[in-house]
């Protein structure tokens, strides 16, 4: 996928510190839950499929040196809430969008991974004059020339993969249905994700749903 930036003039977000903590705010009556660490100019950091905020890690601790880094789980996936309605990427961006302006973001670099580039880029087109920079990595980007190939490629399934049906059968298997993702998708599967971060992943996808979460506390930790 192409690299694609917009400038504008630097944020001027603090997070403070170049420790990774985990917090959950209110957006649009959703708990969203997120990563922080950092100081200086604001990055957003959008995960893409299979993974949650998580995959951040490793890179955060390198830039939060020279950067507030803030890496959401995106609506619906990870620690954050379950969306009723609103499930398309443009909303997607909104809500991230509107977590940015709680946290007191004017201006961010939004950087998105696999489908994470998606909302990246509806965040982008939604709020140009808040965008300094975008960088978009990883998979197609619906309208953009070319992209029907990716979508109609064999390997692409999953993207119909999806509905009722598709849900009980994966349902006890997620292991198997992501291991197609991290194995044989992967360059080398042999130095694709840990055990750890497939245990990890694995539980966020079958955690209990929202109303369940509805009364729970947000915590305030590094857990991802």
């Amino acid at each position: 996928m192409a690299l694609v930036v917009m400038f504008s003039s630097p944020s001027k977000a603090q997070a403070g510190g170049n420790t990774i903590t985990s917090h959950f705010e209110e957006v649009d009556g959703l708990k969203i839950h997120y990563l922080t660490a950092g100081n200086g100019p604001t990055v957003i950091l959008l995960h893409g499929y299979t993974q949650t905020s998580r995959m951040w890690r490793p890179l955060i601790p390198k830039i939060a040196d020279k950067f507030t880094v803030i890496a959401p789980d995106l609506p619906g996936i990870g620690d954050s809430d379950i969306p009723k309605d609103g499930s398309d990427m443009k909303t997607a961006a909104i809500r991230i969008h509107q977590l940015a302006k709680k946290l007191g973001v004017t201006k961010a670099r939004v950087v998105g991974h696999d489908i994470g580039l998606m909302v990246a880029y509806a965040y982008a087109a939604q709020f140009p004059t808040e965008t300094e920079r975008l960088i978009v990595m990883d998979a197609f980007l619906p309208g953009v020339a070319g992209w029907e190939d990716v979508f109609n490629n064999p390997n692409m399934w999953h993207f119909r993969f999806n509905g009722p049906t598709p849900e009980a059968l994966v349902k006890g298997r997620e292991s198997i249905y992501f291991a197609y993702f991290w194995n044989d998708l992967a360059a080398d599967k042999n130095h694709s994700l840990s055990v750890v971060d497939r245990k990890a992943y694995i539980a966020a996808c079958v955690r209990v749903g929202p109303i369940l979460r509805r009364g729970r506390k947000p915590r305030n930790n590094s857990r991802s």
